[in-house]
């Protein structure tokens, strides 16, 4: 086989689904299995034997030397760093600064909550050193570093066990030099150990983000080295002999070595994928403004596109304390594609909590046991086994068959675990369940919408992973939106998106001064820096010299003494002329725009540069596009009772497979449509076509108000 094919895999809380793509024709294949926690590798293993074991893409046999490229994303930064599973890490920091990561700012999530917890820092006091040395806010030297305490400190660090170092000095992004000539000497004393330094892992002002954040990366830096070697091995095992890239939470794909020494830039990459998933296909459909809704075993998680853009954000909390609290998390300062994440999704499990009410998640049965009808353990009720009970899923289609769903164990399930106690019937508490389940995701998808100033109604629901086409119809009409769209390939879409996306990296430094009184030169040496540091990472991942890469410069700016930044992109006319009027202007206008107004009178500061460095695209635009058929009806698969809420009642409904509808086709709702990765429920009042891509719209006929 001549051609080169794109492998991407993401391994989720509860399945692992892999995509295996033609770039030049956009056809892909696709396997999913269930995630095996005790052993990642395990489950990776098993969809590459069934994507590479005898089966066909495109009508060729395949196998691992027809892969240009393998992307991959995990949940596994994530994971620990909630569940607290990292390594024995210590950190070192200037003189009198050791407990910063425990006092944080000093300001309260909850002002009325007198008992309010605090994150716990990921390193124990007694695993919190400070070091003679000092610099200025310019990073000149007022102390020098004491070489021979930090070779004393080597030698309790040896004895305390510590795997990974943070190494975090007071402006050490201005200067880099003592950190640097610490890890040196640490490397010295203690050879193998790892070490994370501020100035490279989060080189941006604000001492308490920029400790947390080093600190998390010396924290998940052991077990993501030995899970990326793991990884790699088991690739090489099946015949493929190159880099392995990762994807990383701004949107971009790294080579696997720069995620070992930055791995906390792997914080949310499975998600991130599924949003850029969604900017691909809205591309290719013309669409530039969507609602991201991707719910899978676990979580669901909603963004917002628009003009095939998704907002970007510079700190991201991880294991919040109070779920809903901002604040009551670890911020970690990394650029990050902004998502809205509830713990809503096929495995959350519901209760009866202590009022008697019925409670849906944040817990969930995951994959080890999973949900009752997995038949693997599991005696929870969940959200699953409720949408078994109501007939949105067929127990014999299940991963096309392969896995057969056990529907009266989930019928016992939500029995014991939630009729009997709330005294309602099954079917009624299954109905319960859905609802909840839904009502969490709307409220939260309400405040991700309005914050950012846009109008749901305005949008269509662009819906994805293995849980989310089945809620997607009911939650597009409580929002009042236009509808949904389900693209080909739904059950692993973010898998998809680590095919469909380019090399790329961002970078950012710190660099305060008021744009009036800017040393230009010296601001362009800044860009330059990382300029030249973004190209290095693009080669190493693969990126040719021959190739022109695409270079995006941002700067955080303010008004002069305001608390905090906007993020305004600077265009290549106004950098390379130096136009700092033409810059000020530029964050008026992005100042208006959020906040309603602008200070013109006041100075502009400049806080922070920023870049993007990214390869060329990797996808034909006109890929995959098919003819449209003449409009008609599909053939009926069967039917079988689906309750509907908004009928109040089960009704007996068609049910398509979705391998037999072809661009052209249209039909009402309501019905169910089957396919190997995921089942879509379109209500009665939906209006089903299929596009010319193959995705599948559920059009609102009449749909309502946003209450």
């Amino acid at each position: 086989m001549t051609r080169t094919l794109r492998l991407g895999f993401d391994i989720g809380g509860t399945f692992t689904d892999f995509v295996l793509l033609d770039p030049e024709t956009g056809r892909q294949t696709i396997a999913k299995c269930l995630t095996t926690p005790h052993d990642p590798a395990e489950g990776v293993r098993q969809g590459l034997s069934e994507l590479f074991g005898g089966e066909l893409f495109c009508g060729l046999d395949v196998d691992a030397d027809a892969l240009e490229i393998a992307v991959h994303a995990t949940t596994l930064i994530t994971n620990a760093l909630i569940e607290r599973r990292g390594a024995r890490a210590a950190l070192i920091a200037t003189k009198g600064f050791r407990d910063t990561v425990e006092m944080a700012t000093e300001l309260r999530y909850d002002n009325y909550d007198v008992q309010m917890e605090m994150p716990t820092p990921l390193a124990e006091r007694d695993l919190r050193f400070d070091v003679t040395e000092r610099l200025d806010r310019d990073g000149n030297v007022l102390v020098p570093l004491d070489e021979d305490e930090v070779r004393a400190l080597a030698r309790r660090l040896v004895a305390e066990k510590v795997e990974a170092v943070a190494i975090v000095y007071l402006h050490a992004f201005r200067n880099p030099l003592h950190e640097r000539r610490t890890a040196d000497i640490l490397r010295e004393e203690i050879p193998g150990l790892l070490i994370s330094c501020s100035s490279t892992v989060s080189p941006e002002i604000r001492e308490y983000e920029r400790s947390t954040t080093t600190l998390a990366n010396a924290y998940v830096q052991p077990i993501v080295s030995h899970y990326l070697d793991a990884t790699t091995q088991t690739l090489r095992e099946r015949g493929y002999v190159r880099p392995l890239h990762i994807m990383v939470s701004s949107g971009g794909v790294s080579s696997a070595e720069t995620v070992k020494q930055l791995p906390i830039r792997m914080l949310e990459s499975g998600p991130t994928a599924g949003v850029l998933a969604a900017i691909e296909y809205g591309r290719r459909m013309g669409m530039p403004n969507l609602v991201t809704f991707d719910m899978g075993g676990t979580t669901a998680k909603i963004g917002l596109v628009i003009n095939h853009e998704a907002k970007k954000s510079n700190v991201f909390e991880v294991g919040r304390v109070s779920r809903f609290q901002k604040g009551s998390g670890l911020p970690i300062r990394i650029p990050v594609v902004e998502l809205i994440e509830i713990g809503a999704g096929g495995g959350s499990i519901a209760q009866a909590d202590g009022l008697g009410l019925l409670a849906v998640g944040p817990r969930s049965a995951g994959s080890a046991p999973g949900p009752a009808c997995y038949g693997r353990g599991g005696t929870a009720p969940t959200v699953t086994d409720a949408n078994l009970v109501l007939g949105y899923l067929n127990p014999d289609n299940f991963l096309g068959g392969d896995m057969k769903l056990d529907a009266g164990a989930a019928w016992s399930a939500v029995e014991t675990g939630l009729s009997q106690p709330l005294g309602l019937g099954v079917e009624r508490c299954a109905e319960g369940v859905f609802r909840v389940v839904n009502e969490n995701m709307l409220a939260a998808c309400k405040v991700h919408i309005a914050e950012r100033g846009e109008d749901p109604r305005n949008f269509y629901l662009f819906s994805f992973g293995g849980a989310g086409p089945v809620h997607a119809y009911e939650l597009a009409r409580a929002l009042g939106m236009k509808g949904v769209v389900v693209p080909p390939g739904a059950g692993a879409a973010s898998a998809y998106g680590l095919v469909a996306s380019s090399v790329a990296f961002d970078l950012a430094r710190s660099h305060v001064t008021s744009l009036d009184k800017a040393d230009w030169p010296r601001v362009t040496a800044v860009y330059e820096d990382m300029r030249e540091e973004g190209l290095a990472i693009l080669r190493e991942a693969g990126v040719g010299a021959g190739e022109t890469p695409i270079i995006r410069r941002f700067m955080d700016l303010r008004h002069l003494g305001q608390g905090r930044e906007v993020a305004v992109e600077i265009d290549e006319a106004t950098f390379a002329t130096g136009d700092l009027e033409g810059m000020s202007q530029a964050f008026y206008a992005a100042h208006r725009l959020r906040y309603g107004h602008a200070h013109d009178h006041l100075p502009v500061e400049l806080i922070t540069c920023r870049m993007t460095v990214s390869g060329p695209s990797v996808l034909q635009s006109g890929a995959a596009a098919t003819q449209a058929v003449a409009p008609g009806g599909p053939e009926v698969k069967g039917r079988r009772p689906v309750f509907f809420p908004e009928l109040g009642r089960y009704v007996e409904t068609a049910i398509y497979d979705r391998g037999q509808l072809v661009p052209g086709m249209s039909f009402a709702g309501p019905a169910v449509i089957e396919e190997r990765e995921c089942t879509i429920v379109a209500g009665p009042s939906a209006s089903v076509r299929i596009d010319p891509l193959g995705a599948i719209f559920l059009d609102l006929n009449a749909p309502k108000r946003m209450s």
